[in-house]
């Protein structure tokens, strides 16, 4: 009479045993390296976007070494500095507005008798009369407003400046052997994947191609909008334009309403405040210079070369920025991008059942 044998096969029990190590000890490394992702992504972004040039120079000198040095200094030099020479406009520029609007809890520039009886006469004179006798009070607590938001983003940039910087060397850091060593790290992890060659590259594709033209795309939509909206504020008189100008290209960032939510409330501030030319002016100019600037542009920048439906682009991005901050810009599109491939991996190795269901 024979015995049936239950017991679960050594080799099948090693197996799952290893397969448990191997996660356990992934999660506790990309634990341990958490605090430090924003370097490390940061790092292949650029990497990404600098290896044509450190290739080049490999083809010139075969010295990996020296040339991914040069790289990271030309990367300091062509990014780093000028960002560095904006922020200390911006803070200028910010102090300047501070000095302007604010002064013992009042607003000086601004006579808010005269601005009263101008929209007395107009559409606004139902508001007016409930508000009359508060402007004083609105005025100050505006402008207290204002002035504490500005001393707390200075000071917390003066606090977290220690900690900025070394993040700031980690990135450097981290490129420099990017470049160097990045292909053989690559074609490691390519040799470790169980997906094969051939879905390892289609990742690989849709990675770099989504952060290469995410990042070019809006670096150069939100430099042509943040110029000419702060061109246009300091025609019209706005102060802070450089400022304005600044945070215009920060919203460049968000695909379709970007930097319309910052020019059209501007304008209507001006048209309220009775400065009707220049209120008509940010608004038209809003409306059919800054605006088709992102319209024309951003379906050939971003969305032919990420391949994605424009809402699938608006909705990564916004679910990127409210996740993981300014970066989300970049995380979020590729994400989706890596998802979507996925679909495409998933829909090419199962057609025959696909098709047959």
């Amino acid at each position: 009479m024979s015995v049936k044998n239950d017991k679960i096969s050594f080799t099948k029990m090693r197996s799952a045993f290893f397969v448990a190590i191997i996660i356990t000890l992934s999660v506790a490394v990309l634990y341990l390296i958490g605090p430090f992702f924003y370097p490390i992504f940061w790092a292949a972004i650029i990497a990404i976007m600098f290896y044509p040039f450190y290739n080049w120079l490999n083809g010139k000198v075969k010295m990996p070494s020296v040339n991914a040095f040069i790289t990271v200094v030309v990367v300091v030099i062509t990014i780093f500095l000028p960002l560095v020479l904006l922020s200390s406009l911006i803070v200028n520029e910010s102090v300047g507005l501070y000095n302007t609007f604010t002064q013992n809890n009042t607003i000086q520039p601004v006579n808010l008798d005269n601005i009263t009886n101008k929209l007395s006469n107009s559409w606004f004179q139902p508001l007016i009369q409930s508000l009359d006798g508060k402007w004083t009070g609105y005025a100050a607590s505006l402008s207290k407003t204002i002035g504490e938001f500005l001393i707390s983003s200075i000071r917390s940039v003066t606090q977290n400046s220690l900690h900025f910087f070394f993040m700031l060397f980690l990135t450097f850091y981290t490129l420099y052997y990017f470049l160097k060593d990045g292909e053989k790290m690559l074609h490691r992890l390519m040799h470790l994947s169980p997906l094969g060659d051939e879905y390892e590259t289609m990742l690989y594709d849709r990675f770099t191609s989504t952060a290469r033209s995410t990042l070019k795309g809006s670096l150069i939509i939100g430099g042509i909008q943040g110029l000419i909206g702060a061109i246009l504020f300091w025609l019209t008189d706005v102060p802070g334009a450089v400022v304005w100008g600044v945070v215009m290209m920060a919203a460049s960032l968000i695909p379709a309403l970007g930097s319309f939510i910052i020019w059209l409330p501007v304008g209507i501030a001006m048209l309220i405040f009775g400065n009707f030319w220049q209120g008509i002016t940010i608004i038209i100019t809003g409306t059919f210079v800054i605006s088709l600037v992102d319209n024309i542009l951003r379906p050939h920048l971003v969305g032919k070369a990420t391949q994605m439906h424009p809402l699938t682009i608006l909705f990564s991005t916004l679910g990127g920025i409210f996740l993981f901050g300014i970066s989300g810009f970049i995380i979020g599109p590729i994400i989706a991008a890596l998802y979507l491939a996925a679909m495409t991996m998933y829909n090419h190795y199962y057609r025959n059942e696909l098709e047959n269901n």
